[in-house]
């Protein structure tokens, strides 16, 4: 019976069968083979352009790190100067409103009766008493300042001519 047509056929349908069985499964593998090739090589291929761009970029940000840095400086030195500026201008405030006292009581002395005149003189001397008596006990000059209502410079300028003490 192996020889019957009907036989052959059937022994030729399962050869052709598994032929194409074969072929199908050997083009689904060269399918997945290729299509693994190409997903590595676009990952390489992103990778490479990841790299170009940090190339490009890296010497940038160097200098941009070196263009802050000179700000930083920069900012550091206008703040010393604007903090020296200041106390340059807290110094002369202070000795303007010291001149500018003086005047006052120098003028209200002109308009004053002489009873009068004293009494503002006493002021001005009890005020720098009051203000060197505090400076011995150890206040500071913003301290004294605060506690008897007188400018800071005023203070700084009684203390500064009596030697700090």
């Amino acid at each position: 019976m192996i020889g019957t047509p009907m036989t052959l056929n059937l022994m030729l349908a399962f050869l052709l069968f598994g032929l194409g069985a074969s072929c199908l499964a050997l083009a689904l593998s060269e399918f997945i083979q290729t299509r693994r090739t190409r997903r590595r090589m676009e990952a390489e291929s992103v990778k490479a352009v990841h790299l170009q761009v940090l190339s490009l970029l890296e010497p940038i940000l160097a200098e941009a790190k070196s263009v802050a840095d000179a700000f930083d400086g920069h900012v550091a030195e206008k703040r010393l100067l604007v903090t020296e500026l200041n106390q340059s201008l807290e110094k002369r405030i202070a000795s303007l409103t010291l001149l500018l006292n003086r005047a006052d009581a120098l003028m209200a002395r002109k308009h004053q009766p002489p009873e009068e005149e004293e009494s503002a003189e006493q002021r001005i001397t009890e005020s720098r008493k009051k203000i060197l008596q505090l400076a011995a006990k150890g206040l500071t000059v913003d301290q004294i300042a605060e506690r008897l209502t007188l400018p800071k410079g005023e203070v700084a300028l009684v203390v500064g001519l009596r030697g700090g003490r």
